[in-house]
């Protein structure tokens, strides 16, 4: 099951790209800055997956996924699901191409940081916004404490099921890949 919103997706990407460039470390002091790019363009792909992979929680569970900051009813959501998935993919490529060019440079230690500073981040505002994740409904009933456990809405339980199948499928798939090139000759 997949906690995701506006907040925490961002810095989930930016992580990921993190973890893409820790696993690519070798391939990385093989290849040089053109493997610091590619594994940019990696985990740009992942974080835009990733952002796909919720596209349901943002367009059925939309106040859920704006942690019930506001009423979402009349935003609109087309357009702003596009920055969603352009900011995911963004900060995903930024934790990987940062990442990878400390370990390029050879500042292992301070790519290690890098990588915490995101996790550390991530679970900052996981647990600033807990209860709002642990709820789904309305604004006005989230406010009024009638916002269900998540548990209790099967159709997000489904979705959030369905979201981790595919972006960690797609997150298998991309470290497969490296895995693989690094073992090549």
């Amino acid at each position: 099951m997949t906690l995701a919103t506006v907040l925490i997706d961002p810095p989930t990407t930016l992580f990921a790209g993190g973890i893409l460039a820790l696993v690519s470390m070798k391939l990385i002091k093989a290849k040089g800055l053109s493997e610091v790019w590619y594994v940019g363009q990696l985990s740009a792909l992942w974080g835009f997956v990733y952002a796909l992979s919720v596209g349901w929680h943002f367009f059925y569970r939309t106040d859920w996924m704006f942690f019930y900051a506001m009423d979402t009813s009349t935003l609109p959501l087309v357009p702003l699901y596009v920055l969603f998935v352009a900011v995911c993919t963004a900060w995903g490529a930024i934790g990987g191409l940062a990442v990878a060019a400390l370990l390029h440079l050879q500042k292992v230690g301070l790519a290690w940081v890098a990588f915490a500073g995101a996790i550390l981040g991530f679970v900052s505002l996981l647990l600033i916004t807990l209860d709002q994740y642990k709820h789904v409904g309305t604004t006005k009933e989230y406010l009024a404490g009638l916002a269900r456990p998540i548990t209790e809405d099967t159709a997000w339980v489904t979705a959030s099921n369905v979201s981790p199948a595919i972006f960690g499928l797609a997150a298998v798939g991309i470290i497969a890949l490296q895995l693989r090139r690094a073992r090549a000759p």
